[in-house]
């Protein structure tokens, strides 16, 4: 197919846009055109970076455009990607059998240059319409209306509120949409979500869910870097509450199996955890727990943890809950089953 590389045809207007929503119902990967560091601050759900300019351009060509206006901007983003324009046809070689959506900031001259390249290059593309803006308006729109019937799972460290939602329809792990386990060790050898791209990632979880009540775990309002919803977490206070209990062994035993401590790396990270504790456990309590660490000794460690510490902490939040449910989650496939049944009763 020959290519006009021409200003004309490829800021040539095209029909038929898309919405987000539209790309993700009829299987179309979704582009992000913009640079590397607006990706990262927050994209789409499902979106996949392909930056027409890197932040450094997309600088340049901003000053160009506030200081020398639209057509010097435009001029200046042609000579930028004219000298790189065949690495930036092969970030699309292995996607040329799949329709592609593609934003940029605002559905401008970013992403409708490069659905034009494509389409030119013989492949299927559509702009966003509205681009990443729009995007994140209608999120934050759906977010502020989202107030569902809940049955919210709470239980002490370690009774497994995270496995047994994993077993369950109709859930929302919001540890999983975080991208952290909600505690002093929830970050490790993990990255957490910013509060953009969780609430992208929330947006997308809810939509596919069925009737309500939804199950979600019990948690503050903060989870790592990341705020709960206002309206969800008010709805959180509302919920019917089930308290998972079993016994401190099984706990201990769950928690070493999440938390393997397998580099030096980790058990540094681990140790420098252990010693911000100082203050609330005291020295000497936080050196016995940083010995027992270096020889290997997790469950003694742990059940320290438990008791000293999240257990206490746990006790006070709790005091004033009422619950409308207790299990046992010793069995967790069987914690399961019996939440199951016991969300029948509000459908």
């Amino acid at each position: 197919m020959e290519k006009d590389l021409s200003r004309s045809a490829i800021l040539k207007r095209e029909q038929g846009k898309i919405s987000h929503q539209q790309a993700i119902e009829h299987d179309y990967q979704v582009i992000d055109v913009r640079s590397a560091a607006e990706f990262l601050a927050g994209s789409m759900s499902g979106a996949i970076n392909i930056p027409l300019f890197d932040e450094n351009e997309r600088s340049v060509v901003g000053t160009i455009y506030h200081h020398g206006g639209k057509d010097q901007a435009i001029k200046q983003g042609f000579e930028i990607v004219e000298k790189k324009l065949n690495d930036l046809l092969g970030a699309f070689e292995n996607l040329k059998n799949r329709p592609l959506a593609v934003f940029c900031a605002r559905g401008g001259m970013r992403s409708l240059s490069i659905v034009n390249l494509l389409l030119q290059s013989g492949y299927k593309a559509s702009q966003i319409e509205g681009g990443y803006k729009k995007y994140r308006h209608d999120t934050l729109e759906i977010l502020e209306n989202f107030s569902p019937k809940l049955i919210v799972i709470h239980g002490l460290t370690g009774t497994g509120k995270t496995r047994i939602l994993q077993h369950l329809q109709n859930s929302i792990d919001l540890e999983e949409l975080a991208k952290h386990r909600s505690s002093l060790f929830g970050g490790l050898e993990r990255e957490p979500s910013n509060q953009r791209s969780f609430e992208g990632q929330f947006v997308k979880v809810i939509s596919d869910l069925g009737a309500e009540p939804y199950f979600v775990e019990g948690e503050s309002r903060k989870i790592g870097r990341v705020f709960i919803p206002k309206p969800f977490a008010l709805a959180m206070k509302e919920a019917v509450l089930v308290n998972v209990h079993c016994s401190l062994e099984t706990r201990i035993a769950r928690i070493v199996e999440d938390y393997p401590v397998t580099s030096d790396n980790k058990r540094e990270e681990i140790l420098d955890i252990l010693r911000s504790l100082k203050q609330k456990m005291g020295t000497e309590r936080v050196e016995e727990m940083c010995d027992l660490l270096m020889g290997g000794r997790l469950n003694e460690l742990v059940r320290i943890l438990l008791v000293d510490y999240y257990d206490r902490r746990y006790a006070r939040s709790m005091s004033c809950y009422q619950f409308d449910l207790e299990i046992s989650s010793e069995d967790i496939k069987g914690a399961a089953e019996a939440l199951t049944l016991f969300r029948r009763r509000f459908l």
